[in-house]
């Protein structure tokens, strides 16, 4: 009636497809016949997805926003350009832009990392004996791929056409890449997995250069735009809404801490001393997490002295009054220990925090009172800021688990595969989980008060980015013959140079960035410069923040 029977026949053709479907994934591929599913699936279907349900519930602002002007001020708002009422006024009340717009302007950092990729691998196929990433001529295309495109989109300046010419770079040079050698046995394993386990090392940390890609991308991004909203250049539906919505600046805010909780995960994976795989105890955690944050909250504290003194200007709603974005980056590393004391796995803790917090501001009178309360006492004054950090935080953890599917090295060559899996699942929780809060339960996004359609939104986001960063990596190596070892690739050809230095003094670069933001602030009345100059004074400002870090890199200086 049951168990095994040994005498029934078998037909080989059934157990040879059932064995190619259980071991599909040691010799998957990403090439002509697969490349379509992968597109279908992890970029066409969500794709329709959220086309579908913002068109259904009629919750994206597809209108052009308007901008604010003179002419259509209230007679009581303040008319010069040039005081700190009409600056502060400038970027108070906005609505933002709709999701689809916000999408469409930050394709061009996946578009201008695929064109860099595919002329790289192009010209290290050709002569890899010859290959320089540091050389002149790769200094100026990587300006000129990585920063002119960021020009044009952020500035509304032929963000189609520059999207089209981005793509059409990608297809000239993709088409450069020889295919990889032909492999008569196509269900051979594949020549790189030896590679792969004889340098794996439990508890070793390589450098990713798709994570470097990503968090190098966001940190030259938020650089840009904290200068850039200050000029008319620069539309005022892409900066911080006031309260509900989303734009390109609240997106940045976001992605800079989901980043950071990326690459904070390192400092709880168990690592190796003298041989041996150490966990860290909850006291080292909370004196590396004390190590880390005192420099930030000194230069929180350093910045309000500042910005007090010199009567600078500065938007209440956006963190609150003595509150600023340094010192929610400063306690973040302070309080990831004791979130994970409470529960050991990362996604638990964070999506527990936003389910609560999210409950907290909409059945109880805690949402009112945060959009409303008068600034009477330091709580009040500073609530964005103080209850906005819980959100903040879940953020950080998410970025957390994430990171901690990504950073390990990758025992075998299955494993660094399956990761595109990982990724793609963080991606489709969080799109389900934003989809749920916002055009199911009705709540919408808000940066000034981080809330859970907000963190599952930039959480999603940036799963998404780094996927696509993952694939464009696995497309583009796959075409290279297995003998071009990644251990033997010369600097400069798994990240751009630019990107490298940005990358490892990021902190160091966001912090010359703000100052240079406000001296340029101070000595140029930035309303009132004209198209040609404003873009002048970009570029000079775009280079003057990356100098320190390249020089630092190319000292071999690493600071943070």
């Amino acid at each position: 009636m049951g168990g095994h029977n040994e005498t029934l026949l078998k037909d080989p053709a059934i157990e040879e497809w059932i064995w190619m479907r259980n071991n599909t994934h040691r010799y998957f591929k990403i090439n002509k016949r697969t490349t379509p599913t992968l597109i279908a699936m992890g970029i066409v279907f969500p794709g329709l997805l959220f086309w579908f349900a913002s068109s259904t519930q009629d919750k994206l602002k597809l209108g052009p926003v308007v901008k604010k002007s003179v002419a259509d001020m209230d007679p009581l708002v303040p008319s010069d350009p040039t005081t700190k009422e009409y600056k502060e006024w400038r970027v108070s009340d906005l609505d933002g832009s709709s999701l689809t717009e916000i999408h469409m302007v930050l394709s061009t950092v996946v578009l201008s990392y695929w064109c860099w990729k595919c002329k790289t691998a192009a010209e290290f196929h050709r002569n890899p004996a010859k290959f320089s990433g540091r050389s002149w001529q790769h200094f100026v295309f990587e300006c000129t791929v990585f920063l002119v495109p960021m020009f044009m989109a952020l500035t509304e300046h032929y963000l189609y056409t520059t999207i089209a010419v981005l793509i059409g770079t990608g297809i000239y040079y993709r088409k450069q890449i020889p295919n990889a050698p032909y492999r008569a046995d196509k269900w051979a394993p594949d020549p790189r997995a030896d590679s792969f386990k004889q340098s794996f090392a439990p508890g070793k940390i390589t450098p990713k250069s798709y994570l470097s890609i990503y968090r190098a991308e966001m940190m030259l991004l938020t650089c840009f735009c904290i200068l850039a909203v200050d000029f008319n250049v620069f539309p005022l539906k892409f900066a911080k809404v006031e309260t509900f919505g989303t734009s390109i600046m609240d997106l940045g805010v976001g992605s800079f801490v989901f980043s950071a909780g990326v690459v904070g995960a390192k400092s709880v994976l168990p690592k190796r001393v003298d041989g041996k795989i150490v966990a860290l105890s909850l006291w080292q955690q909370l004196k590396a997490g004390l190590r880390t944050s005192l420099p930030v909250l000194v230069l929180g504290i350093a910045r309000f002295v500042l910005t007090e003194s010199v009567d600078y200007q500065k938007h209440a709603t956006e963190y609150g009054t003595h509150w600023n974005f340094f010192f929610t980056l400063g306690l973040l590393p302070i309080c990831v220990p004791l979130g994970l004391s409470l529960c050991g796995d990362l996604r638990v803790t964070s999506m527990a925090l936003l389910v609560v917090y999210q409950a907290l501001y909409s059945l109880t009178p805690l949402g009112n009172w945060l959009e409303h309360a008068d600034r009477t006492n330091i709580v009040a004054a500073n609530r964005e800021g103080i209850f906005s950090f819980v959100g903040y935080l879940a953020m950080f953890l998410l970025g957390m688990s994430l990171g901690q599917e990504v950073l390990p090295d990758a025992p075998t060559f299955k494993a660094r595969r399956m990761r595109l899996v990982s990724v793609l699942g963080v991606w489709t929780t969080a799109l389900i989980s934003f989809f749920l809060f916002s055009f199911v339960l009705g709540v919408e996004p808000s940066r000034r008060f981080a809330n859970a359609p907000y963190c599952f939104w930039v959480a999603g986001f940036n799963a998404a980015m780094l996927w696509v960063f993952m694939v464009i990596e696995e497309d583009v190596d796959s075409k290279l013959p297995p003998q071009l070892a990644r251990a033997g690739r010369p600097a400069g050809y798994e990240v751009p140079v630019i990107l490298e230095a940005i990358n490892v003094n990021s902190l160091t670069t966001f912090l010359v960035a703000n100052l240079l933001t406000g001296a340029i602030n101070m000595q140029v009345e930035t309303l009132l410069c004209t198209t040609v100059q404003s873009m002048l004074v970009l570029g000079g400002y775009t280079l003057m923040f990356m100098l320190p870090a390249l020089l630092l890199y190319r000292s071999n200086i690493r600071l943070r």
